[in-house]
């Protein structure tokens, strides 16, 4: 019966030194606050794994990228057709279409137009048209799609695709169609 209790005493101790440990490593990792961002920033994550904040500047039609610590990392100026508002800024990349260290970003612009119909109330009288587009920091076009706001890149086996959703109607009635490039 000695033995027994002699073990009941050792388990007893080792469950409260590993309380002791698990409370000290704990006190140790304890949060700290560093300040805030404007909500109007959004987070994206580089290919390379590191994250970043993105703001953009309408009056500039400027895209600024800011490191985690707040410093600017990169700004990129969006040409955005007349008339046209910025949707979303959907992807930044630094070598997903291109080799160079260039950063690349893929955004939607929006435009509304106004029928000049009024007659006809059965009709929606207000057309929004999307265009998606990829360019790089220097302001180059890489690609322009009409009629889309939505992409995705996917990678299958070792092959990266990617697919950009385009409206075929004038109006969101699901004739729509993906078109799909390789890298």
């Amino acid at each position: 019966m000695n033995f027994n209790l002699k073990i009941t005493e050792m388990k007893t101790h080792v469950i409260i030194l590993g309380l002791i440990f698990l409370i000290s490593s704990q006190l140790h990792a304890q949060l700290k606050y560093e300040g805030t961002i404007d909500a109007r920033y959004k987070t994206i994550q580089l290919d390379d794994g590191s994250f970043k904040y993105v703001k953009y500047n309408q009056k500039e039609q400027k895209v600024f990228i800011y490191n985690l610590d707040n410093t600017i990392w990169r700004t990129i100026k969006l040409p955005l057709p007349k008339d046209h508002l910025l949707d979303e800024i959907k992807h930044i990349s630094q070598h997903a279409f291109n080799k160079d260290d260039e950063v690349e970003l893929v955004y939607s612009c929006v435009v509304y137009h106004i029928s000049d119909n009024i007659e006809d109330t059965e009709k929606d009288n207000v057309i929004v048209r999307f265009t998606l587009n990829i360019i790089n920091e220097s302001g180059e076009q890489l690609l322009k799609v009409h009629d889309s706001n939505e992409m995705e890149i996917i990678d299958s086996q070792g092959q990266k695709k990617l697919l950009i959703y385009k409206h075929l109607g004038k109006h969101f009635n699901g004739k729509d169609e993906t078109l799909i490039y390789s890298f």
